[in-house]
């Protein structure tokens, strides 16, 4: 019978171990950075056509969804969540103004957002821009979405992946909180009503 021995590791190559260890580690618990955190930044259109940015509407809530009005289910639903909380709020729900941002501006344009958030109610304002623009707004709320290619013969036939819930945003436009998409309206209430004046 064979003895087999094992070398212990040198003290060098523990130490070296325990360094990557404590990377590891540290890497793990880093807090989010600025790179993914929500930031609130955008410059889009509005759907009148004005060019906005965060500071467009300084001194109001904000409830923001993003989507795409030809979204079957999440989006109508969300917006309607938003509809009905601000409808809860009674007149206080003038301190808040509810944005919808489009990911599909190729469909989406100002015209169509317009009509399409009549449905929901006047306050509504919605946003679009390039693709661009539309995709940097899109990272500064970590929204993801992923569009997909249409229907052959039907290049206005497609459908559009993406994050799903509704950011409540300061008066500064900074980020308090992201609600889940299923939230009911009395529940979004709740929560905006403790931020009104």
């Amino acid at each position: 019978m064979r003895e087999t021995t094992t070398e212990s590791p040198s003290p060098a190559m523990r130490a070296s171990a325990f360094l990557m260890l404590l990377a590891l580690l540290l890497l793990l618990a880093v807090p989010a950075t600025a790179q993914t955190a929500v930031t609130g930044r955008f410059r889009l259109d509005d759907h009148d056509g004005h060019r906005v940015t965060q500071d467009s509407y300084a001194g109001k809530l904000r409830l923001m969804t993003f989507g795409y009005t030809y979204c079957p289910d999440i989006c109508p639903t969300s917006l309607g969540t938003m509809a009905g909380a601000l409808t809860l709020l009674g007149d206080a729900a003038a301190q808040v103004v509810p944005i919808f941002v489009t990911v599909d501006p190729q469909r989406d344009t100002a015209a169509h957002l317009k009509d399409y958030l009549d449905a929901f109610g006047p306050r509504f304002v919605g946003l679009t821009g390039t693709a661009r623009m539309v995709d940097d707004a899109a990272k500064a709320f970590r929204v993801r979405y992923v569009i997909h290619p249409p229907a052959a013969g039907e290049p206005d036939s497609y459908v559009v992946d993406h994050s799903a819930g509704i950011y409540i945003m300061d008066r500064d436009g900074a980020f308090l909180a992201k609600l889940p998409h299923l939230m009911g309206a009395d529940e979004v209430a709740e929560r905006l009503r403790p931020l009104l004046k």
